[in-house]
């Protein structure tokens, strides 16, 4: 990918500032509202779009970083998903939307784009625009009827066929989903000791319909399809000292099992790793993410993103309080992924076919997610 410095990266603030569109032709807002659906690390939105005549500037917005999210895989993550659709968007309009990356190598630049898509006339429209609206995370129990091998194959394909760098694992036998779901269970339960997490989880969580309404963003208790009166004790954890009493008393497995469950239960897990660590590298997997979560859609399949061993597995050094922990599953995920190798997982997913999701997480409005981050 093209890369700008020095000079080149100053006269692209300068354009930016100078040709910055105010209002939005039809074809630049179908744009933007298909990139502004991409899913997020719990929907916090981390973009900002600036449209030009012939670009539009993506931008990462630390604003809304999460502060689990030290190395912001997940958030250039979810720019990636925003980037894929906005080229799947603009091919519709007869427009080739050709990423540019713009970023440096260890952290994005707060006051310039990360990505620049340049766009020209011609190409074709990609069939998987028909879904982008229609994506969505669903967290209700799933089949655990076997997906055919063709439709892995065919799911991977939409993913890695583009992105070579991206590598798809799948676990689908009993006992190996089993093992997977002890691994995911492991690591939420390092999310819950850690205060920090605490405090983000609440930061994002929206337990009315009010909240959802108002802000468009964060996690819609109701998306989280919890048994009935688990949201009010949820809601009745919201200080540390409460979850404190909960891991006192040994009851962390009671927020712990029901991920554990619905992997086992599922039809299948897909584990997504990219080749090499870089926050490049971390946008180009959330574009292979988000057209395989496209294809999944198309089929008819739903998706639930399991993020916490792409999180915890790595911080065995920076964790010493839950070292023991993390090194026990990161040894149980070697040996069910072999391939895994010096890879490092960007984030893995239930996948099966179930019922339609009880709500669907909101999103800004467009005009909520235009210009230069503050």
């Amino acid at each position: 990918m093209l890369q700008k410095k020095g000079s080149e990266m100053a006269s692209v603030v300068e354009m930016t500032s100078a040709t910055m569109t105010t209002e939005l032709t039809p074809v630049q807002h179908d744009i933007i509202k298909a990139a502004a659906a991409a899913p997020s690390p719990d929907n916090n939105q981390p973009w900002k779009f600036v449209c030009q005549e012939d670009s539009i500037q993506v931008f990462f917005d630390k604003t809304r970083k999460l502060e689990s999210d030290v190395d912001y895989m997940f958030d250039m993550t979810g720019i990636g998903g925003a980037v894929e659709n906005a080229i799947i968007a603009a091919s519709h309009h007869d427009l080739v939307a050709e990423p540019v990356w713009l970023g440096n190598v260890e952290k994005p630049d707060l006051k310039l784009p990360v990505v620049e898509l340049k766009l020209t006339s011609g190409g074709s429209p990609d069939p998987l625009n028909s879904v982008v609206e229609e994506r969505c995370t669903c967290r209700k129990p799933y089949s655990k009827q076997p997906l055919e091998t063709a439709i892995l194959d065919s799911l991977e394909a939409a993913a890695v066929g583009r992105f070579p760098q991206a590598q798809i694992d799948w676990i689908t036998d009993p006992r190996a989903k089993q093992r997977f779901g002890n691994v995911v269970a492991a690591m939420d339960s390092v999310r819950f000791r850690i205060p920090e997490c605490h405090r983000e989880l609440y930061k994002q969580l929206r337990f009315s319909r009010n909240e959802v309404e108002q802000t468009r963003d964060g996690l819609d208790v109701r998306t989280l399809e919890l048994p009935p009166g688990v949201a009010t004790m949820l809601k009745g954890l919201r200080s540390w000292e409460a979850m404190q009493a909960v891991h006192r008393l040994r009851l962390t497995p009671l927020l712990t099992i029901p991920s554990k469950v619905a992997v086992q239960k599922s039809a299948a897990i897909a584990v997504v790793s990219i080749s090499t660590a870089s926050i490049e590298s971390y946008m180009h997997g959330g574009r292979a993410i988000e057209r395989l979560w496209l294809a999944a859609t198309a089929l008819d399949l739903s998706m639930h993103p399991l993020g916490s061993p792409a999180i915890f597995l790595p911080q065995a050094k920076e964790r010493p309080q839950f070292r023991s922990l993390i090194e026990r599953s990161q040894q149980e995920t070697f040996e069910l992924l072999p391939r895994l190798g010096n890879r490092t997982m960007q984030l893995a997913f239930r996948v099966g076919r179930s019922k339609p999701p009880t709500a669907r997480s909101l999103r800004r409005e467009v005009s909520e997610v235009l210009g230069c981050p503050k």
